[in-house]
């Protein structure tokens, strides 16, 4: 198979059978939910342990007195000097070695969980690539990928690594050298008094770039090498040491195949960059995470899954686009419906976990007795046409609710600390905050925006319940996929909630606000 029919193949994975990939990539992303506990977690202790040491409270005085300085009014510079400061203070009241402490372990047991989860979601991916190539059901070949797979995938990353550090050591140790060889340049220069060997410091600069431009290449002929690990893995069903052994002969017996992976590659940078590019030109920043978590990385893997296995995906018939879109969104709308009333415990369980979140950080902040207030024109707060921050809010939440679903999968103890999670913050903003203004900033899109969170939220306890059967003997990996395929139709059916609610929040909100508020 030449480069371009495996191009075409991974394009055709992604628009053919989206059905069944990009629930595989937003298992993928929602998996990462599982990494974000203990920082989360961390992140909570370290705020109640300030609390409870009365560190907390000076800092959002700070604040309070910092917001009466903003709009609408300019603010005295004698007054922004004086508060800022009491400011510096209190953020470094926070950072006390106990706290400290627990953000690092939290982050270095989130580092941990990272690795391991994407080895997992990798294994599904590719799984149900190779899957759909031999012409079966690829949520399903998913499942089985992750848990036939993922030790081995496991161990082609720690390999990686390995790899990457033993070529990082040498080019660190050459620019310590011409570093302290610069510096002790520069040194006897301003020592002696005398005028700089320009010869001698080009001489290091030039040193300095070809080390740049050689360790480039090295960390890059690494990652060529182990590009068709993974593919190994799960086509030739062999270990992490014979995956990556097949992955570096791969160049050397098919030279062509290579090099056209490292134009797709290069292409896929490229066209990554440029999107993201847009994107922050636009202000729509979001757009870019979408595009690199369920669009740009089924194309890549299904190229490379189908040149390394050299098969192109089975004929289908595809309906009109204008049909697919009317049945992924209208029918998503109806199993939004289906979900709801056939899964009332879920859903009850997602909106007691995200109230009571809320009721936690309303009662922390607002038993402070700080208000912080709405300070500014309220209603430009997004500019005077918001779209870029419309399709932010839209994304966003989309995501959120995605990684809710998927990340439940850990017998939906990530579904409900986001859930808690989110709830808390809303909550403490809430509690520092005029309760009008509050209500007059969160309610307009809130109505629809929190509602659709509890669903994405619930389906994570369902897949969870899912998993958990699993775990018990009572349900087997058909369940698993049949759960996976349903959350996504219900993902799907969330999206026009999320678009009008991000319409109303980016276009409506800040005016009513500021009705309300008379500003």
């Amino acid at each position: 198979m030449n480069p371009s029919t495996a191009l075409r193949t991974g394009g055709r994975l992604l628009w053919e059978r989206s059905a069944s990939v990009i629930p595989l990539y937003l298992l993928v992303s929602g998996l990462y939910g599982i990494a974000r506990v203990p920082f989360l977690l961390a992140g909570l202790l370290a705020v109640w342990y300030l609390a409870a040491a009365g560190r907390l409270e000076p800092f959002v005085d700070a604040l309070r007195r910092l917001g009466e300085q903003s709009a609408p009014t300019a603010p005295d510079a004698t007054d922004v000097e004086r508060v800022a400061p009491e400011l510096g203070e209190a953020v470094a009241g926070l950072l006390t070695p106990e706290t400290i402490a627990l953000v690092a372990v939290g982050g270095f047991l989130s580092l941990l969980l990272a690795v391991l989860v994407s080895a997992v979601g990798n294994a599904a991916a590719v799984g149900g690539l190779y899957g759909l190539l031999r012409d079966e059901d690829g949520v399903r070949a998913g499942v089985d990928g992750a848990r036939r797979y993922w030790r081995s995938i496991l161990g082609v990353r720690l390999l990686l690594f390995v790899a990457l550090a033993a070529v990082a050591l040498p080019i660190v140790g050459f620019f310590a050298a011409v570093g302290g060889y610069l510096t002790s340049a520069v040194a006897s220069v301003s020592t002696a008094g005398t005028a700089p060997s320009w010869a001698a410091l080009g001489a290091g600069a030039l040193a300095l770039l070809f080390g740049l431009l050689v360790g480039a290449l090295l960390v890059a002929a690494v990652f060529v090498l182990f590009a068709f690990a993974e593919q190994a893995v799960v086509v030739d069903d062999v270990g992490a040491v014979e995956a990556v052994r097949r992955s570096v002969r791969f160049p050397l017996r098919r030279p062509w195949d290579a090099l056209g992976y490292v134009a797709v590659a290069f292409g896929a940078l490229v066209v990554s960059g440029s999107i993201g590019g847009s994107a922050a030109a636009f202000g729509a920043t979001r757009v870019t995470a979408l595009v690199g978590a369920v669009l740009l990385p089924p194309v890549v893997d299904g190229f490379k899954t189908a040149l390394y296995a050299e098969r192109e995906l089975p004929a289908t018939d595809v309906s009109r686009p204008e049909d697919r879109l009317r049945s992924a969104f209208g029918g998503g709308l109806h199993s939004v419906g289906k979900f709801v009333r056939d899964r009332p415990f879920a859903n009850l369980a997602s909106l007691v976990t995200i109230a009571a979140g809320g009721l936690v950080g309303w009662r922390a902040t607002s038993s402070l007795g700080t208000s912080i207030p709405i300070g500014g024109d309220v209603g430009s707060v997004f500019g005077s046409f918001p779209l870029g921050t419309f399709f932010n809010l839209a994304v966003n939440n989309w995501l959120v609710a995605a990684d809710l679903a998927y990340g439940g999968l850990a017998v939906g103890i990530p579904a409900l600390v986001g859930l808690a999670f989110n709830g808390l913050v809303v909550g403490a903003i809430g509690g520092v905050f005029d309760p009008v203004a509050f209500v007059a900033l969160v309610a307009p899109h809130g109505i629809v925006e929190i509602p659709a969170i509890v669903v994405g939220g619930a389906l994570g306890l369902r897949l969870g319940g899912v998993v958990l059967g699993v775990l018990r003997g009572r349900r087997d990996g058909d369940d698993v996929a049949a759960a996976i395929r349903r959350a996504y139709r219900v993902l799907l059916g969330l999206v026009p909630l999320f678009v009008l609610a991000a319409f109303v929040e980016a276009f409506l909100t800040p005016a009513i606000a500021s009705l309300v508020l008379g500003g």
